[in-house]
């Protein structure tokens, strides 16, 4: 059975973004077909108040030789894919969106190394055997859906309340916007539907005083550190997941609450409209959308929930878990017969 290197920033059961998920649902199916090996920070790392990144580089460094000894290697980080470009082993690189990651860096000097990420990828570019991306295709880049896998299964419509956020609390989610839309909401759909927002990250703090400032406490829900495991199951006892981001490929998160049949409201980013189509499974909304359009828009789809919510389960078939990585196997396959065939000229 072929080696295969697994490279991310967060191991599995992390639940700080949709990177890990991304993973933990492709393994039982690349662990039938390789022996898995998987290359994250070290749990013992977490509380080091260092830039994930530079942790992230600096694990890769001192592990080159376990991965050099590796067939292939799979990686969602693009530090990773740049330190494997150097080891002389055929490797995949997955994107996660199509721009430079240090542009949204939730550090402030993460500014200064935009170039940095730039020869990075000019790198990968140049040496990776095989490239995908979750946002949208360009090139001869493929497009790779966001594998989903769970048992949840949906709840009655008549069940559900509340509207819900699920990922990072960072800047470019602009989940304040999402709060300040959520104040405006008639008080007595509000007392029905409480907010809940499922997540950690640098704005928690700020969002928390918001909430607080404006008189919400009542009705808004930190969840905290949810395990991504745990995600579609909270999703789905709510009725609409509520996006606002000004940067994304395809959230995760949008994958998973359309797997339990919960409609979107969404601003058009990165690749969302290729799976939330305007009034049928959610809605899209421009970056300079008002107010009054995104109000407008989760107020028709409670009007009418049945048909969204059903529309919604509806439209996540293409996140089927098994199918997406069976379709990457085959390429990793391919591209080890074809190593395997010039290293034998």
């Amino acid at each position: 059975m072929k080696k295969l290197a697994v490279i991310n920033s967060d191991p599995m059961d992390c639940n700080y973004g949709g990177v890990a998920p991304f993973l933990r649902n492709m393994h039982p199916y690349l662990s039938e077909n390789f022996d898995v090996e998987y290359f994250t920070i070290p749990p013992t790392w977490t509380g080091r108040r260092i830039p994930g990144r530079i942790k992230m580089m600096y694990t890769l460094f001192k592990r080159r030789k376990e991965i050099k000894a590796c067939d292939f290697a799979l990686s969602h980080v693009p530090e990773g894919s740049y330190i494997v470009s150097f080891l002389g082993i055929p490797y995949c690189h997955i994107l996660h969106g199509n721009f430079n990651p240090m542009s949204h860096s939730r550090y402030r000097i993460g500014k200064y190394f935009i170039w940095l990420f730039d020869i990075f990828q000019k790198r990968i570019e140049k040496t990776c055997s095989l490239m995908y991306t979750v946002g949208p295709v360009f090139g001869d880049v493929k497009k790779l859906m966001n594998p989903i896998s769970h048992n949840v299964a949906e709840k009655p419509y008549s069940q559900r309340k509340g509207f819900i956020f699920a990922g990072r609390l960072e800047l470019i989610k602009n989940i304040d916007r999402i709060i300040r839309i959520y104040s405006k909401l008639p008080e007595e759909l509000r007392k029905e539907n409480h907010m809940y927002i499922a997540g950690f990250g640098t704005q928690e703090e700020a969002l928390k005083k918001l909430v607080a400032d404006m008189g919400l406490s009542e009705y808004v829900e930190f969840l905290g550190s949810v395990p991504n495991k745990e995600i579609p199951e909270v999703d789905s006892s709510k009725k609409i997941l509520l996006m606002a981001s000004s940067h994304e490929g395809l959230p995760t998160a949008i994958a998973e609450a359309l797997s339990v049949g919960v409609p979107v409201v969404s601003t058009d980013i990165g690749d969302i409209k290729l799976v939330i189509k305007n009034n049928e499974n959610g809605f899209l909304l421009p970056l300079d959308f008002k107010d009054e359009e995104y109000i407008e828009a989760i107020q028709t789809i409670l009007n009418d929930y049945d048909r969204f919510a059903k529309a919604a389960k509806e439209s996540s078939s293409v996140f089927e878990a098994e199918k997406i990585t069976n379709q990457v196997i085959d390429d990793i396959n391919r591209v080890l017969a074809e190593h395997e065939s010039k290293q034998a000229k």
